[in-house]
């Protein structure tokens, strides 16, 4: 499969949560009209999530319907690829012996748990966690007796295991995880109190470099927007790359720009000085 962007148009990278979507869930008035700007002269756009993909599509259907047909989207932080014809380009999931240990090693810590398989959000637990969680994601959950069976029986990869808890406490359960699970699975926060387990390998910078090869752009040169720890690998490898104001510290600390919140508007604020080429008065 060859694809190849015209060399006059741009790629615009956007995270979800904390950066497109504000605190209410929902995209402004002015992000709206800039990403419909970005579609009108004809650039490429990318949304890229630690969502589901029923998630993403959710969102892009009610809230973008404008950008149905004609934006890639990256689900679970790089593991489920969609491009713009609804051709899946990429799945990788967790090893099925990795992805138990994981769910043993968060019932033994009392973490709320949850898996991602074949798109479906299923959890164990009919706790308050996943009642909050599948009404933020805009997707029902499936309940099941025991995850473990669930993935061993299961014929369809585990694409992500999601835990959460209070965020001091899972601070001390990604720092184990860390260590028990070095060189297995990629452990990143997706929000203060998520903690994401991917297979080893999987983000979302690495999800950009496949679409580069693919579509033959510049990962360097991809304007790359984000506020998460999950974000920061592909805002590492673009000399474009833009945080939000709500950004955690480490993640602006890797961006050459900082900008608006996303309740101030920030994303649409940074398109409207690109495609005015007034990049030197984009940082707050």
């Amino acid at each position: 499969m060859n694809y190849h962007l015209n060399s006059s148009t741009k790629v615009f990278v956007f995270d979800f949560d904390g950066t497109l979507l504000n605190s209410e869930v929902r995209i402004s008035p002015r992000t709206f009209e800039a990403l419909k700007k970005l579609k009108e002269h004809g650039h490429t756009i990318i949304l890229c999530s630690g969502r589901m993909y029923a998630s993403m599509l959710f969102i892009v259907e009610n809230f973008l319907p404008f950008l149905k047909g004609y934006a890639h989207i990256v689900s679970y932080n790089g593991g489920y690829i969609v491009n713009n014809k609804g051709e899946l380009l990429f799945e990788e999931g967790l090893d099925k012996d990795v992805a138990i240990d994981c769910i043993e090693f968060l019932r033994e810590l009392n973490v709320h748990r949850h898996v991602y398989i074949n798109d479906e959000l299923i959890s164990e637990q009919d706790d308050q966690e996943i009642k909050d969680y599948s009404k933020h994601s805009f997707v029902a959950y499936k309940l099941v007796d025991d995850l473990v069976d669930t993935i061993k029986n299961s014929e369809h990869p585990t694409l992500k295991i999601l835990g959460i808890c209070e965020q001091e406490k899972l601070n001390m359960v990604q720092s184990l995880a860390e260590k028990k699970f070095e060189g297995k699975i990629n452990i990143m926060r997706s929000f203060s109190t998520y903690l994401d387990f991917m297979p080893f390998g999987v983000s979302k910078g690495e999800a950009l470099k496949i679409l580069s090869k693919i579509y033959n752009f510049n990962v360097e040169e991809v304007y790359v927007f984000g506020d998460s720890q999950n974000d920061i690998d592909m805002l590492r490898i673009s000399r474009n790359s833009f945080a939000m104001g709500n950004a955690q510290k480490d993640v602006k600390e890797v961006a050459r720009y900082v900008i608006p919140s996303n309740d101030e508007d920030g994303v649409a604020f940074a398109i409207e000085k690109i495609l005015s080429d007034d990049l030197d008065n984009v940082n707050i």
